[in-house]
């Protein structure tokens, strides 16, 4: 009878215990990349945000395509990535900044992107006033300058929610993140959804009149928008030589959109369904130890109004070259982070 207990007790023991190590090295391919979650990744960067917006004419106008630009800073910050968890602080090079002739941006921007082992989730909340319009001269009463829009304000707020179905091969981490070294090449199709809402507001009409006096006489000078719809796309990174790597990331979505034009006689409403796209692309070198890699990404939004029959874009982005190394946790510092492990073990779907 001892020995049938002792028995089941050790297949229950050898079973549970294979079970846990099947569950620890489920979630991802250990031959095409590597974790270090359980490490502190620590960051040092340069960074530049912007928040730009394009106005198209109705096709068939002669009228030339403008550009609002920002004047945004040249940042430097550190940072650093505990498992999920990434915490980053920047402030602006005052050494660096843009040429004041093309007047001055206040913004605060509030990018904030999450990868996960399955999710990648996008958070944006911006606040951009003062704006230059682009090419050079166009709409200045000299014809040389800069036309500045000290009153011009942007302010969006919104969430992109995207799933990788092949999280066991292909790792966001490695390229975005740091805390994973993607040794083998592998791609992921990636599917979730977006919802953005947003505002542009000026103290006179967003085009000039001398650029075009139809836009001008509508006096629009204020624009809501809201925008929610499904997207798919693939995301891949090529890797050379097991330590440099290539990614690159397109998802496209397509939105309900719903865009209001304040004119000078009345509000105007358009319902359509919009294409909207975010694009991730990163370049560098990664070891076990450092990684040294420049990023970009990028949301595009699209709306269209129905009293000018404009094509407006809003670009939002972030231009960034890192370096990061990885330090081992002692058991302290474990113990105090632990309740972040178990918030994050209880999180992941």
């Amino acid at each position: 009878m001892n020995r049938y207990i002792l028995l089941t007790i050790s297949f229950f023991l050898v079973y549970f215990s294979t079970s846990a190590q099947t569950k620890k090295n489920w979630d991802h391919d250990s031959t095409y990349y590597v974790s270090y979650r359980d490490m502190l990744t620590a960051r040092a960067y340069l960074s530049r945000k912007y928040t730009s917006l394009k106005f198209k004419p109705p096709s068939g106008n002669l009228i030339p395509e403008m550009k609002y630009l920002p004047n945004t800073t040249l940042n430097v910050g550190v940072g650093g990535t505990y498992r999920s968890l990434t915490v980053n602080i920047g402030v602006g090079i005052s050494r660096f900044n843009p040429d004041n002739k093309r007047g001055r941006t206040k913004y605060l921007d509030l990018q904030s992107h999450w990868y996960a082992r399955k999710w990648n989730i996008d958070l944006l909340g911006q606040f951009y006033r003062g704006y230059y319009l682009s090419p050079k001269g166009l709409g200045s009463p000299d014809g040389s300058s800069y036309y500045v829009r000290h009153d011009l304000r942007v302010q969006i707020g919104g969430i992109a929610a995207y799933r990788a179905l092949n999280g066991r091969q292909f790792s966001y981490q490695a390229g975005l993140l740091q805390n994973e070294w993607q040794k083998k090449s592998a791609g992921s199709i990636i599917v979730g959804a977006e919802a953005y809402y947003g505002s542009i507001h000026g103290d006179s009409t967003f085009v000039p009149k001398d650029v075009d006096p139809g836009y001008a006489q509508l006096g629009i000078s204020k624009i809501h928008f809201l925008e929610i719809g499904p997207g798919i796309g693939y995301a891949y990174t090529l890797i050379i030589a097991q330590h440099f790597f290539l990614l690159g990331s397109a998802t496209l979505n397509v939105d309900f959109n719903y865009t209001l034009e304040k004119t000078i006689n009345r509000d105007a409403e358009k319902i359509h369904i919009s294409p909207n796209f975010i694009f991730r692309a990163g370049a560098g070198y990664n070891t076990d130890k450092w990684d040294l890699s420049v990023l970009w990404v990028s949301t595009y939004l699209h709306m269209r109004g129905d009293a000018s029959d404009y094509r407006y874009r809003i670009s939002s982005g972030n231009y960034r070259l890192i370096y990061a190394r990885r330090f081992h946790i002692n058991h302290k510092v474990k113990k105090v982070l632990q309740p972040i492990n178990d918030l994050i073990e209880q999180s992941q779907p």
